[in-house]
């Protein structure tokens, strides 16, 4: 911005110096994409805390840095680094950052828990999203979350061996650090709403009590059979929640028995078991009600290979004009969508085996797995508003690489140029809603692997035992004469 005077010609006006911050480049190319997203002051540097000196690895870099590594899975700190590095060296007045990424790990480890947990509860509890229509028509527009457990591998370090055991199956250092999570998952938004974690010899039905808290009156729980135990459906309707669950393998289905509301349809009524819960404490138990009132619903649904099975729902929904056998049979086939939603986090992401070597900073990276998939499915809600798409025909790892990409190009245009970074955003929008999934119904994909592996022997003793066993060989007497 500039002026003219009648003797002195043009010369800059005040004005520039005031314009200044409104046309500076962001510190990373996520921050523009994400800034409508994730509240700017959950990412603020705060004078109470580790994070209150002005450093060059502020908290909102840091946070965008870490962000970065895992929607680009396999991405190390170094190559973090050297993003940070380009980026300072491309300023008119370039800063000098160091090559090593020690103050970038430090950094990353200044992060809490507790404040990654309030940015994915954030974006999942974000109004935007919040108004997306669920296919089939439910009564009351009651809420549906769906829950499942799942297990993730960790560098095999002795602080994350002694916080997180491996399988007892396996012998002592021959295995890897497991770690077990219970997630619960918004069926409308497919966003995840709550997590439990817990060393991998935790059950999934201690780490599942934990996550009650998490439902509110009138919510609908989908489970597998795991979950459907007598417990767990009697605590759970304590808090006035209901549930579908498939029927657990260990209970009989005696359709004989109990009151008649149709075919293939029955009302019964289930004692207290008489042994406690083992996730239980006595005095819970005994607050838990005698008798259990479920309907019992027999369907026959079709295989793959075009013959029938027979499964047996157990629910809490005792209305059947309200929730009809055919409502409870489509309800219960939406369960397998959490298949797909750890499916996402685990191999899309490649959350299945963590980089982090200690316990907290294993916490840190689960956290922020957990962001970038909340924040991959708000673009795809917004995506689904916005072009009128259905939620479950847009590909997450379409939408990935959709943003990931378009990412850096909103960044490249001065923040001056509101109208045409928004433009790109509504583009990027329409090329995710452009690229829609195929109608498969009843696919069918068979757990096989076509690539051999490598001829390698498995691990059967620590690596220490095996490098001194080499060396005693070549050391021998025998291997020196050969």
């Amino acid at each position: 911005m500039y002026t003219t005077a009648p003797l002195f010609g043009k010369f800059h006006s005040p004005l520039k110096q005031a314009a200044q911050p409104l046309r500076r480049q962001p510190l990373h190319h996520l921050e523009s994409l994400c800034a409508s997203w994730i509240d700017p002051s959950l990412l603020q540097t705060n004078p109470q805390k580790a994070n209150s000196r002005k450093r060059i690895y502020t908290p909102k870099l840091t946070f965008f840095t870490f962000l970065d590594q895992i929607l680009n899975p396999g991405s190390s700190c170094r190559q973090a680094v050297r993003q940070v590095q380009a980026f300072y060296q491309s300023r008119p007045q370039p800063r000098a950052v160091s090559p090593d990424d020690s103050p970038y790990c430090s950094a990353r480890a200044r992060w809490t828990l507790e404040e990654l947990v309030d940015i994915r509860r954030h974006l999942a509890e974000h109004p935007a999203v919040q108004s997306l229509a669920f296919p089939i028509a439910l009564p009351h527009n009651r809420p549906l979350k769906v829950l499942d457990g799942t297990t993730f591998n960790l560098p095999d370090t002795p602080a994350n061996r002694r916080a997180f055991p491996q399988s007892q199956d396996q012998r002592p250092e021959c295995g890897f650090p497991l770690l077990r999570m219970v997630g619960v998952f918004s069926l409308q938004t497919g966003m995840l709403l709550e997590r439990a974690t817990a060393p991998y010899l935790t059950s999934e039905n201690a780490l599942e009590k934990a996550l009650w808290p998490t439902f509110a009156p009138d919510d609908i729980v989908l489970t597998d059979r795991n979950f459907g135990s007598w417990a767990a459906i009697a605590g759970r309707k304590a808090r006035h929640v209901d549930g579908i669950h498939r029927l657990h393998a260990h209970r009989n289905a005696d359709f004989r028995q109990g009151l008649r509301l149709g075919p293939n349809d029955r009302l019964v009524t289930l004692a207290k078991p008489r042994l406690k819960a083992a996730n239980f404490s006595q005095e819970e138990w005994e607050q838990l009600p005698a008798t259990l009132t479920v309907r019992l619903v027999r369907l026959r649904v079709k295989t793959h290979n075009g013959r029938c099975k027979t499964i047996t729902l157990m629910t809490t929904l005792l209305d059947p004009v309200l929730w009809s056998v055919h409502l409870l049979a489509q309800l219960y086939a939406w369960r397998w969508r959490i298949e797909l939603f750890l499916r996402d986090i685990k191999t899309t992401l490649q959350m299945e085996m963590l980089s982090c070597r200690t316990p907290k900073m294993v916490h840190n990276e689960l956290e922020m797995h957990l962001i970038a998939y909340n924040l991959i499915r708000a673009f795809m809600g917004e995506t689904a508003l916005s072009c009128h798409v259905w939620l479950e025909r847009l590909s997450f790892k379409g939408t990935l690489d959709t943003t990931r990409q378009y990412a850096q190009a909103i960044a490249r245009l001065p923040a001056s140029h509101r109208h045409r970074r928004r433009a790109l955003y509504a583009q990027m929008l329409a090329t995710i809603a452009g690229d829609p999934l195929p109608n498969r119904p009843d696919r069918f994909e068979p757990r096989c692997q076509k690539r051999r592996p490598k001829a390698f022997p498995f691990m059967t003793c620590p690596r220490r035992v095996l490098k001194a066993a080499r060396k005693d060989k070549l050391l021998s007497p025998r291997s020196r004469r050969a």
